[in-house]
């Protein structure tokens, strides 16, 4: 692992698919009695691995990301039980490989940020670039004014200089995949967060299935079926799709939504 800088990326070995690395329990924790199911990230000094953020969207940072709006992390769909979301309508969006940036209104005024660091607005940082491009200011304080709920708008910043630019998208853009009210702390649900995108003049995602079932579906199947071109560049593979409930759910802040990563992606992009 240390020519990987010990992380863990997906690799073949003897034609069989790697994503982990198994140890014994006595070689890698202190003495003690462990149950399956319990937590050990913190004890085994594991983190997330983090992409450095592109120099082409670095910036001055005013501060942490708010902690009113959730941050933008699916889970994988290897970690879940489908029987779960039986008979469960989902919206199917292909998962785009970017940065994350985010247009956060609040009480305090318009927050443009990463995936972790509000930015100072200047002329040159690209996450603001695009807020004034959009006048996202102004939509949200209108949109504000007309439903009483403050709104965050969260997407996928892509184009040049940004993950080798897979797509050979000119420029820079950024396509949304979540709308979150701060208010009501609650994700906008599939039809509305499309209804804002269009008064807005926003770019969505690309969607891969208006309306999909994954009842007859193993994860192994679904794993099959995030495999494909972008629907951004046919020439390019897609890095995966994102699953989420057409319809707004009582829990989980609104919405049911879940990862399936490409598995071909990740041995071609080392992720």
């Amino acid at each position: 692992m240390r020519q990987d800088k010990f992380r863990l990326r997906t690799k073949k070995f003897r034609g069989a698919l790697s994503q982990g690395i198994v140890f014994k329990i006595d070689e890698v924790l202190p003495a003690g009695k462990y149950a399956a199911g319990d937590e050990v990230t913190e004890i085994l000094g594991i983190t997330l691995y983090e992409p450095p953020i592109p120099a082409s969207t670095a910036g001055d940072v005013v501060g942490a990301y708010p902690g009113s709006v959730p941050k933008t992390d699916e889970e994988r769909v290897q970690n879940l039980d489908l029987a779960a979301f039986a008979g469960m309508p989902f919206f199917v969006t292909e998962k785009v490989d970017g940065t994350s940036g985010s247009f956060i209104l609040d009480e305090a005024g318009l927050h443009v940020c990463g995936r972790n660091w509000e930015f100072r607005e200047t002329p040159e940082q690209t996450f603001w670039k695009l807020a004034r491009q959009y006048d996202m200011e102004a939509k949200l304080r209108a949109c504000h004014a007309r439903t009483g709920s403050y709104l965050a708008v969260q997407g996928e910043v892509l184009g040049y200089g940004i993950q080798s630019n897979v797509y050979g998208l000119k420029g820079q853009d950024i396509f949304i995949f979540n709308i979150f009210d701060i208010t009501r702390q609650r994700y906008l649900s599939a039809t509305a967060y499309r209804a804002l995108l269009a008064e807005f003049g926003l770019k969505g995602v690309p969607v891969v299935a208006e309306r999909f079932s994954i009842d007859d579906f193993d994860h192994a199947q679904l794993l099959a079926y995030a495999e494909g071109k972008s629907l951004l560049n046919p020439q390019a593979e897609r890095e995966g799709v994102v699953f989420r409930s057409v319809d707004e759910t009582p829990s989980n802040q609104g919405k049911i939504s879940f990862k399936a990563i490409s598995n071909k992606y990740l041995l071609k992009h080392g992720g």
